[in-house]
């Protein structure tokens, strides 16, 4: 699926248009440094704003900031000629997961994991030794996964992070190597030449560190502001040691999401090209879109207090294409066993190449372009056992390669760091390194100090740290994502005017309309965030959904409706304003959201009943009309990534509200009502064996007082007991039981199942009589981001249902 994406992709951007996001080293491979970079082919000059005496007079919020910023400048360039050589652990992990729902469970796609002995040495160069290395697919399996462990110890040779070498980039942006000045096309550095045009900076608080002989370091904060928010330029804080300037740790994030097809079309104007994305293909693929949310480093002091060392690094973000979302994650940490120690290496020789510098562009990529076809045919020889990897060998059981990464083509005219890497001839022995933690699927807490990131990251990026006030030309979005059929609009389109103010503030504007009820939907946002905060406040007029499972009113659950007559929302119409607000996990679904709202809610009526495959069957919603204020808290967790080991999601519910029901003769002289409501689902899954698994899922709510209709619990389709049509059963009490035994095979998990449940008056719940229930087989793909199932019901209805959907627990 990310392949076809990534394929359209590359059809459809003009060619001269490259958009890259992405981990890297100069060889092609995965590496150590964040980079985002915009370029075209027909313009590669660096593109930076002049500084100009308003710039610099207006870039120093206190006098304490611009001595601050010049001394870490010049330390930024300035190499310490006295730090030559150290000895090091260096360790990497690498997650993405994939899904679709803006609430879901966690799902990891891919992980990659690795430990290695990195020796460096001033004029030598550096010896890696991988001590493990492991990965995994889990939402995908068989020979996939089997594929991706075989080349580990090729791909490795690229990845392994060092800790520092000469014209190290402290900040973990960029592509490596210190750029002296500003290029816009990249990351704006905030401490390159020029980056005043860019930012505005503030010198904050101050601490000291007292070392062990005694010494007392003091460290400084420096605030680091946008004037405009863009996705290039980073808002956070930076720590430096006062004295000499040097980093001490900083923890940032870039001012705003990264968007493509924005991007694309702003760089297609500027030069001037007559090709342009086709509107089918932004339509299909759109938004699209990639955030950096958080960065974190820091340094620790090594060598009696001399040498400040990068200890430990994390980035963190998601990319989202169409209805697909992908958050990712590079973790990385450094352990040092001796700075400046007796060891000598040995000489690392360069493999042979001509002098690129005399070269021209299009020889210099030829040559490169050879050497990646050459590299790659050794690869499927040996994939293909016509080279055995015992081949290379030494007599100490290790294959070497020689390799060179950083310097030459990012125009620092800088040496590239020789590396010189020593793997395992048996490769197995990788996998199961006591260097790496116990599971490619725990949070790896001793060995990447989880818990000093995140109070790194809570400290610096905060809700008050925003670029400046700036308000931006407004964006419209249309796109599959703001398209839905039911049966009350019939096929509804939208479109979604989006306005970036500065400082955090943003609006949006969402106008839909459907062609059955031809009533007019809007929603007007207001909203200030962080990327891991945000509080929004909106006025609304909409169509909403009153079941408690899945979402009835995505493009999703429209496509089964469309094209099953599976329309399993419970529809009213609800009018008025809402305040928000939303803390996001690390892998960017929301984890807590909070609501105040008041409301006034009416009937939504039934308009269209056709489908491609007969008639939509849901019933109408008995909406009690009135008015309504009051709040909600909604809890979800997702605890274990391991598709064969204990999982736990957990999704809570809790809500009250007063209000005035129009007409309603059973409240003396219409007085206010008030109700509460609270419900909470647990699903469990448990592998049970290498091919085997299971899931239970068990659900409860109750309430209190004077529960409207549209406040109630309705049992009966995909999300609760399948087999049975929606809302079977409707009350103001419910339980629900789920269970299911799956075998694997390749990626996909075929699974029997079992549901039962029940919903009616909570006074009543001894009287249960017979649930409703029913059975059937389903088949699930990469961890239940698609799932088809074909269920029969047992009690009441006993038909048969084949159901296909998005976002499965299971």
């Amino acid at each position: 699926m990310l392949l076809a994406v990534a394929a359209v992709v590359a059809l459809a951007v003009p060619p001269q248009v490259q958009i890259q996001a992405s981990t890297r080293s100069d060889s092609g491979k995965q590496g150590r440094h964040v980079s985002v970079t915009v370029s075209t082919e027909r313009s590669r000059e660096v593109r930076r704003i002049p500084v100009t005496e308003e710039h610099l007079r207006t870039a120093f919020r206190n006098p304490a900031a611009r001595d601050l910023l010049l001394r870490a400048r010049a330390s930024r360039l300035r190499q310490d000629s006295a730090l030559v050589a150290y000895d090091a652990m260096a360790y990497q992990r690498i997650s993405a997961g994939l899904g679709f729902a803006r609430i879901g469970r966690d799902r990891l796609l891919y992980r990659s994991e690795h430990a290695s002995r990195v020796r460096w040495q001033r004029g030598v160069g550096a010896w890696v030794d991988v001590k493990g290395a492991r990965a995994v697919l889990p939402s995908v399996g068989g020979e996939a996964e089997d594929e991706i462990r075989e080349e580990m110890a090729d791909e490795v040779e690229g990845e392994t992070p060092i800790p520092y070498y000469p014209g190290y980039e402290p900040l973990f942006i960029g592509t490596g190597r210190v750029k002296a000045e500003v290029n816009e096309k990249e990351i704006v550095h905030p401490l390159a030449e020029g980056a005043e045009a860019y930012y505005t900076y503030r010198a904050a608080d101050s601490a000291s560190i007292r070392l062990p002989n005694g010494n007392v370091v003091r460290i400084r904060e420096l605030e680091v502001r946008p004037r405009t928010a863009r996705w290039n330029y980073a808002v956070g804080s930076l720590w430096f040691d006062a004295d000499r300037g040097q980093l001490v740790r900083a923890a940032y994030r870039l001012a705003e999401p990264l968007d493509v097809w924005a991007i694309v079309d702003e760089e297609t104007k500027r030069e001037g090209h007559d090709d342009e994305v086709p509107k089918w293909v932004k339509g299909m693929l759109s938004p699209m879109r990639g955030q950096i949310r958080a960065i974190a480093v820091e340094y620790g002091l090594y060598g009696g207090g001399r040498f400040w060392l990068p200890r430990l690094q994390y980035a963190e973000g998601d990319a989202q294409a169409g209805f697909m979302r992908v958050p990712f994650k590079i973790e990385q940490s450094f352990k040092y066993a001796s700075v400046n120690g007796d060891e000598k290496l040995p000489p690392i020789r360069r493999p042979e190449r001509p002098n690129l510098d005399s070269l021209s562009d299009s020889a210099r990529e030829r040559w490169r372009d050879s050497v990646r076809v050459v590299r790659r045919a050794v690869r499927d020889s040996i994939e293909k056992g016509l080279k055995p990897r015992g081949a290379d060998c030494g007599p100490d059981g290790m294959r070497t390669s020689i390799g060179t990464r950083y310097g030459d083509d990012d125009d620092t005219g800088a040496e590239r760091l020789r590396i010189a890497t020593r793997i395992p001839c048996d490769v197995n022995k990788l996998a199961t390194s006591p260097e790496l933690p116990k599971s490619i699927f725990d949070p790896g807490e001793e060995v990447f100090d989880v818990k000093a990131r995140d109070e790194l990251v809570n400290e610096a990026i905060r809700l008050g740290a925003q670029p400046e006030w700036a308000p931006q030309r407004p964006r419209i979005h249309m796109g599959l994502d703001l398209m839905r059929y039911n049966r009350v609009e019939g096929p509804s389109v939208g479109a979604r005017a989006d306005q970036q103010f500065g400082a955090g503030y943003s609006a949006s504007l969402l106008a839909r309309l459907g062609f059955a009820d031809l009533e007019p939907n809007a929603e007007l946002t207001l909203q200030r965030t962080d990327l891991l905060r945000t509080v929004r406040v909106r006025g609304y007029n909409r169509l909403v959904s009153a079941g408690d499972w899945g979402d009835p009113l995505s493009f999703g659950s429209s496509v089964s409706a469309l094209l099953f007559g599976r329309d399993d929302g419970m529809y009213y119409r609800a009018s008025g304003a809402e305040l928000t607000v939303t803390r996001t996990r690390a892998s960017g679904a929301p984890w807590a959201e909070w609501r105040l709202f008041a409301e006034r809610e009416r009937a939504a009526r039934r308009e269209t009943t056709w489908s491609i495959s007969g008639a939509l069957d849901a019933p109408d919603l008995p909406v009690r009309t009135g008015q309504y204020a009051g709040g909600g808290l909604r809890l979800y967790t997702s605890r274990g990534l391991d598709p064969h080991g204990f999982r736990l999601f957990t999704d809570t519910r809790l809500e009250g509200a007063a209000g005035k029901p129009n007409g309603d003769t059973t409240q003396v002289g219409g007085s206010t009502v008030g109700y509460g409501r609270a419900a909470m689902d647990v699903t469990v899954t448990r592998g049970l064996g290498r091919r085997l698994s299971s899931a239970l899922t068990v659900a409860g709510g109750t309430s209190a007082g004077e529960l409207p209709p549209q406040r109630g619990w309705y049992l009966g389709g995909v999300s609760t007991v399948r087999g049975q049509a929606a809302a079977t059963a409707a009350g103001n009490s419910f339980w629900l039981g789920r269970a299911e035994l799956a075998l694997e095979t390749q990626g996909v998990r075929t699974a029997l199942f079992g549901d039962i449940g029940w919903a009616g008056d909570r006074h009543a719940w001894r009287e249960v009589g017979r649930p409703l229930s029913g059975a059937g087989i389903g088949a699930s793909f990469m961890d239940g981001l698609v799932r088809f199932d074909v269920a029969r019901g047992i009690h009441p209805g006993k038909d048969v249902r084949v159901d296909l959907y998005v976002e499965a627990r299971f």
